[in-house]
């Protein structure tokens, strides 16, 4: 898949006085020989960007950023990054390589660790999990171009508050409720989706009355009189419950079974849909194996809801930039005022008609959000402490999977004017 890496600035004279390491631990020494075996490749790899002058360069600063890394923590590794040190070590770097300008050097070092991150994971030789890789390819997509300022005051959330924070999101308790559901395995068509005659359970499980539309050409199931739909029979229906002919029409339904999927805890065979290998985590009594799946569906629950949310022309985007920016606003504790989002919608603020109509898209996706918890909407969009943890990792895989995806201000709908903080 491809990726947002371009080609390092020039850098001038900012990374020239490197200094000569001092002597090292020995897991120090050890990855720095790693780092050292991948040079051929890493040369040849690194031709599409530039010469192998500079791919020199982006391994002797890498190697440092290493050194860095292991004096503030005592742990160091040659092919995988922790995003919760990157700071620290970044800035501690920059200082000793140009005190004079700090800053630029501190780019410059973002730009080759992007680099080499990515030649990692290109490779093969990334030893973190793909989601290590999707968040630190975002915050140093962020970073290097200076949009992102996390805010110090992000709740850490204890294990058990997540626990218990998790259990009371209403998109967690419905999705609880699906599997419980599911329990052994359903059929499915040959398309890989729900047959009518389940689609009334499943929707059932999620709290939407709806039920498969009989067509009269399909053969009816064993046992079943025509007219006749889970209890019912001709001249009584439920006047409140509505026909659909896919399970991709109810609501959320599509959403919550594609996530599932992605994140295997639902696996689709040639004819049913029964409970994957990650299936076990979800109702683990081991509190990290649950943890870490739930986070895993709500990353990719809400990546979802960017890319799916976006414009449908044919020349505009797929994927939604003004719900990203609500989202990762709400997080980082700058929120969209409620006002601001709908005067862009309706273009009372913005000239473009692209972002009013994402404007519109995503005040009809925030709604949505709202209700199962994942936004809380009083004068501003903020995302509950539990879900903060999400969003960057989720806006990463966007990244990741989107070329022309970028969540820059020029679909923010606040442009016309300054946002109001609101922590």
């Amino acid at each position: 898949m491809s990726r947002k890496t371009k080609k390092p600035k020039a850098r001038g004279g900012h990374l020239k006085a490197v200094p000569s390491a001092p002597k090292m631990p020995l897991q120090l020494v050890l990855n720095h020989r790693v780092v050292d075996s991948f040079t051929p490749d890493f040369v040849h790899w690194y031709e599409r960007f530039s010469d192998a002058e500079d791919a020199m360069q982006c391994l002797h600063i890498v190697k440092l950023f290493i050194s860095a890394s292991h004096a503030i923590s005592e742990e160091s590794s040659a092919t995988w990054f922790d995003p919760d040190s990157l700071d620290d070590a970044a800035l501690a770097l920059a200082g000793t390589l140009d005190e004079s300008d700090s800053d630029e050097a501190l780019i410059a070092i973002f730009d080759y660790l992007h680099l080499y991150a990515e030649f990692l994971f290109e490779t093969g030789r990334w030893s973190g999990t793909e989601e290590d890789y999707f968040v630190l390819h975002m915050l140093l997509t962020e970073e290097a171009s200076g949009e992102l300022d996390l805010p110090d005051d992000i709740p850490e959330l204890s294990d058990e508050e997540q626990d218990r924070a998790f259990q009371e999101l209403p998109v967690l308790q419905l999705t609880g409720r699906l599997l419980e559901w599911l329990g052994a395995g359903k059929d499915v068509t040959s398309t890989g989706v729900l047959r009518l005659k389940d689609i009334e359970g499943a929707a059932g499980a999620l709290g939407v009355k709806a039920r498969g539309k009989r067509t009269g050409k399909r053969p009816l199931p064993e046992g079943e009189v025509e007219g006749e739909v889970e209890g019912e029979v001709e001249g009584e229906v439920d006047t409140e419950s509505f026909e659909v002919g896919s399970m991709h029409e109810v609501p959320v339904l599509r959403e919550i079974w594609a996530a599932l999927l992605d994140i295997d805890v639902l696996s689709i065979g040639s004819t049913r849909a029964t409970p994957g290998a990650g299936a076990e985590s979800w109702d683990s009594q081991d509190l990290d194996s649950r943890l870490q799946i739930q986070r895993e569906f709500l990353t990719v629950f809400l990546a979802s809801a960017v890319m799916d949310s976006g414009s449908m022309s044919e020349e505009g985007p797929r994927d939604n930039a003004t719900l990203a920016r609500v989202l990762l606003r709400g997080a980082t504790g700058e929120p969209v005022g409620v006002d601001e989002l709908k005067s862009a919608a309706a273009n009372e603020s913005m000239g473009s008609a692209l972002p009013t109509f994402e404007a519109m898209l995503a005040l009809r996706e925030l709604a949505t959000l709202a209700d199962l918890g994942l936004v809380h909407v009083d004068t501003h969009y903020t995302v509950p402490p539990v879900v903060i943890q999400c969003v960057i990792p989720a806006l990463a895989l966007v990244l990741a999977m989107e070329d022309n995806f970028e969540p820059g201000p020029s679909h923010d709908p606040s442009d016309s004017g300054a946002a109001t903080n609101h922590r």
